[in-house]
C-alpha cells in the first residue's frame, strides 16, 4: 500500500519521530490549543494511518509548515498534506499552457525528492483533476482549425530549437527498449529541465511554445516510465501527470489521456485502486474520444482496479469492453509513443485476465492466461514493466504451490530486467521469504543479493 505523506514530510525535514513529536505539542500549545501529549507513538500511529489527528493536532502541523487552515479544514486529512510535501503546484495549477510550465519548472524537484513513497493524486484531488482535465480536453477538442498540422508532426519551418530537441527525445525513446532504466533515467530527466528551460523562455505565446510543450511531455511520459521500471510508482505518477499536463497545454488530448492513464496505472502499483475507475471514466468521457488502442488500455486498467476491489461483474465488463476495443484498434495509431499503450495485444490482454482472475481469487483460472505466455518470450514485449507484472504470475504459482516454477519466473523476470532496481529485488524477496528451504530458491535468492550493493 502507498506510504502516508506525513512519513514523507517529516522523514523531508530530517526530523525523528520524538523531536517531531515535541515540535507538534510545543505548537499546539503555542496556538493555544492547550496541553498534548509529545509521544513519538502518537506521530508513528498518524505516519502509520491507524489513527487521525484531531482538528487542532492538524492546524499545528499546518502552521509548522506553513500551511493555512482554510486549507487544512477544505482538504481534511491527509491530503492537505501534499500542500507542504511538494505537490502544491503541480495539483493546484490551472491546466493551461502557463500552469503547465509552472509545473515543469516545479517538476524539475522530483530529482531531489528522493524515496517519494506516497501518492500526489488522492482524496478531493482526483476531483479536483478529473474536472481539470475534462475541462482542459473540451476547450480543445474543436481548436484547430481544418487541414491545421498535428502539433505533434514536424512541419516545414520548424525552428532550429524545437528541431534538435525534438530529434533528442526521439532518440531517447527509441534508446527505451535497449537501455537500462538506470541509465537512461537520468539522460531523460535532464532533457526535461532542458525543456523546460527552453519552453520557459519562449513565452506562453510564443510560436515555439505548444512544440516545445508536447516535446516535454514526451520526455516527461518516458521519464514515468522509467521510474516504473526502478520501482519508484510514487515518483512515476508525478511524472505522468506533468505529462498529461504539458500534452493537454499543448492540444494533444490523445497523449494527455494516454498519461493520466499512466496516473491510474501507477496508482495499481501502489495497491490503490479507489481512485483508478475517475481516472479511467475522465479519460474515456472526454470530449476528445480516446482511440481504440487507448481505450483498451483505459479499459483494462478499470478491469484490474476492479479486480482489486474484490468486485467481479464490473471487472468483467471491463474486460469484455477491452476485447471489443481490441478487435478495432489494429487501424488506429496513436499520435506519439506512450510507454504503456503503445505495446498493447493480445498478450497484454491476455496478462491483465490473469491478473485480475488472480485478485478475485482464482488462482487456477489466473495461471490458464499466464501459460502461453510463460512458454515463450512474447511476455517481455511489456517491457519496461514485465519485471513488475510478472510478480503476478509469481504470486498466482506460489498460490498453487508451485515454487520451483514461481522461482523460475523470478529468475527469469530479474535476468530480463538488466540489472533490477533494489526496490524491485525486495519486492521478489519477501515473497520466497517462506520458502528459503527450497533449492530453487536458494538459488534465486543467492542470485538477487548481488543487485541489493548499494
Amino acid at each position: 500500500m502507498a506510504a502516508h505523506p506525513l512519513a514523507f514530510l517529516r522523514a523531508s525535514t530530517g526530523v525523528s519521530h520524538p523531536s517531531y513529536a515535541r515540535l507538534v505539542a510545543e505548537t499546539h500549545a503555542k496556538l493555544g490549543y492547550g496541553h498534548m501529549a509529545a509521544r513519538r507513538e502518537k506521530i508513528w500511529r498518524w505516519e502509520s494511518g491507524r489513527t487521525v489527528p484531531e482538528l487542532t493536532a492538524q492546524l499545528a502541523i499546518a502552521h509548522l509548515h506553513q500551511v493555512p487552515e482554510a486549507d487544512v479544514r477544505r482538504l481534511g486529512w491527509p491530503h492537505w498534506l501534499h500542500l507542504a510535501a511538494g505537490d502544491a503546484v503541480l495539483l493546484t495549477r490551472p491546466w493551461t499552457p502557463r500552469g503547465a510550465i509552472d509545473a515543469l519548472r516545479d517538476g524539475s524537484r522530483l530529482a531531489e525528492r528522493r524515496d517519494l513513497s506516497y501518492l500526489a493524486v488522492t482524496g478531493p484531488f482526483v476531483d479536483t483533476l478529473t474536472r481539470q482535465w475534462t475541462s482542459a480536453a473540451a476547450v480543445r477538442a474543436d481548436g484547430r482549425k481544418p487541414g491545421e498540422p498535428h502539433p505533434a508532426e514536424p512541419h516545414p519551418g520548424e525552428p532550429d530549437t524545437v528541431y534538435r530537441a525534438r530529434v533528442r527525445v526521439e532518440v531517447l525513446e527509441t534508446m527505451a527498449s535497449t537501455l537500462p532504466a538506470a541509465v537512461l533515467h537520468p539522460a531523460a530527466r535532464n532533457d526535461l529541465s532542458l525543456l523546460t528551460s527552453l519552453v520557459s523562455a519562449a513565452g506562453h505565446d510564443s510560436a515555439a511554445t505548444a512544440p516545445l510543450l508536447l516535446l516535454a511531455a514526451r520526455t516527461a511520459n518516458l521519464c514515468a516510465g522509467q521510474c516504473i521500471a526502478l520501482g519508484e510508482s510514487a515518483t512515476a505518477e508525478r511524472y505522468y501527470l506533468l505529462a498529461s499536463r504539458a500534452a493537454a497545454a499543448a492540444d494533444h488530448p490523445e497523449l494527455s489521456a494516454a498519461c493520466l492513464a499512466g496516473v491510474a496505472y501507477s496508482h495499481l502499483l501502489e495497491g490503490a485502486p479507489g481512485e483508478v475507475i475517475p481516472l479511467v471514466e475522465a479519460a474515456l468521457t472526454a470530449p476528445h474520444r480516446p482511440g481504440h488502442r487507448l481505450a483498451v488500455l483505459l479499459h483494462l486498467l478499470a478491469a484490474r482496479a476492479h479486480a482489486l476491489a474484490g468486485e467481479a461483474a464490473p471487472c468483467a465488463h471491463a474486460l469484455e469492453r477491452a476485447g471489443t476495443a481490441l478487435a478495432a484498434h489494429t487501424a488506429v495509431r496513436l499520435g506519439e509513443p506512450c510507454s504503456l499503450a503503445r505495446d498493447l495485444g493480445e498478450d497484454c490482454a491476455a496478462v491483465v485476465a490473469g491478473t485480475t482472475a488472480f485478485h478475485l481469487g482464482r488462482p487456477r483460472q489466473a495461471l490458464g492466461h499466464f501459460a502461453p505466455l510463460l512458454d515463450t518470450s512474447r511476455f517481455f514485449g511489456l517491457r519496461p514493466f514485465a519485471v513488475h507484472e510478472l510478480l503476478h504470475v509469481v504470486d498466482t504459482q506460489l498460490a498453487l504451490g508451485e515454487v520451483e516454477a514461481a522461482a523460475h519466473t523470478a529468475g527469469r523476470a530479474v535476468a530480463h530486467c538488466d540489472g533490477p532496481p533494489a526496490k524491485v529485488v525486495r519486492q521478489y524477496q519477501k515473497r520466497f521469504a517462506a520458502h528459503g528451504t527450497v533449492p530453487a530458491v536458494r538459488d534465486l535468492l543467492a542470485s538477487l543479493t548481488p543487485h541489493l550493493v548499494g
